[in-house]
């Protein structure tokens, strides 16, 4: 239609858009609860997964491992954090395991005297 160009009675003209008609189209949708849970217990194992590197790994390492199996299964296939939290997690004990074993300062071990 152009500027010259009269409107017909019949040319119905649409509403302007309200606050919330902007927020539902225009801004990404916001995270639910379970999708924070998930992330939070996601960052939980990756610092009990660093830490396990130099503090206790038999006992960090798991927990870490757990805690981020369950931000993962809470979070399912729509979150790649878990995954990447999953994979700190086991290399923090793997390789505080063996660091642990190779240096002898294992904070828990068994003596076999």
């Amino acid at each position: 239609m152009s500027a010259n160009q009269p409107q017909s009675p019949d040319d119905t003209v649409s509403a302007p858009m309200t606050q919330m008609d902007y927020v539902d189209r225009m801004l990404e949708p916001r995270d639910t609860g379970l999708q924070s849970a998930a992330a939070l217990l996601s960052g939980l194992a990756c610092g009990f997964g660093v830490l396990a590197l130099w503090f206790a790994p038999m006992v960090l390492g798991f927990v870490a491992i757990g805690l981020a199996i369950i931000g993962l299964a809470i979070a399912g296939e729509r979150n790649r954090f878990g995954k990447i939290a999953l994979t700190i997690a086991a290399v923090g004990w793997l390789i505080g395991s063996m660091i642990a074993v190779f240096t002898g300062n294992s904070p828990i071990s068994i003596s076999l005297a």
